[in-house]
C-alpha cells in the first residue's frame, strides 16, 4: 500500500472515529431527558445502531476502493455488528424490565 494511500486511510478512520464519538455524546445527552429504564433502553437502543452505522459506512467505504481492505477492516466491521448486537439485545433487555415492573 502506498504512503497516501496509508494517510488516506488513516484520516478516514480518525473521521470516522470523531462522527462516533460526537454520536455517542449527542446520544447521551439527549437521552437523559427520558431518564429512568426507559432512557436506558433508547440509550442503548442508539449506541446499538452507531455501531451498526459505523459497520455499514465502513462496508460502503471498502466496496467503493476508497479504504484498502485487510484483516484488520474485516475484523472491525464485525466487532462493530457485534457490540450493535450486543448493545441492541441489552435495550430490548431493559425495555422488557420495564415492562415487567
Amino acid at each position: 500500500m502506498s504512503d497516501i494511500a496509508s494517510q488516506a486511510n488513516l484520516f478516514i478512520q480518525i473521521c470516522l472515529g470523531v462522527i462516533v464519538v460526537g454520536a455517542f455524546y449527542s446520544l447521551w445527552s439527549s437521552s437523559k431527558v427520558y431518564g429512568g429504564i426507559i432512557g436506558t433502553a433508547i440509550r442503548l437502543f442508539g449506541i446499538g445502531m452507531v455501531f451498526f452505522t459505523v459497520a455499514v459506512f465502513e462496508r460502503l467505504l471498502v466496496s467503493f476502493s476508497i479504504v484498502q481492505t485487510g484483516v484488520n477492516v474485516i475484523l472491525i466491521q464485525s466487532v462493530f455488528d457485534l457490540m450493535g448486537l450486543i448493545f441492541l439485545g441489552w435495550g430490548f433487555w431493559k425495555l422488557a424490565s420495564a415492562r415487567n415492573t
